[in-house]
């Protein structure tokens, strides 16, 4: 389970907001999956909308 976490953490890719131009991995992004939000602000919602591939 712990390497799950930290596969997590780690992220398949970085992510940029669009809104706070903040960059994370993936991983930190999401809960479940499917569903990403910006970590830092909390505004910058979905790939492809609020959140860019980087």
């Amino acid at each position: 389970m712990h390497g799950i976490q930290q596969s997590r953490e780690r992220g398949r890719d970085l992510l940029e907001c669009r809104r706070c131009e903040a960059r994370f991995p993936e991983g930190t992004a999401t809960t479940d999956g499917w569903h990403y939000v910006c970590p830092e602000c909390g505004e910058g919602r979905g790939i492809g909308d609020g959140l860019r591939r980087s």
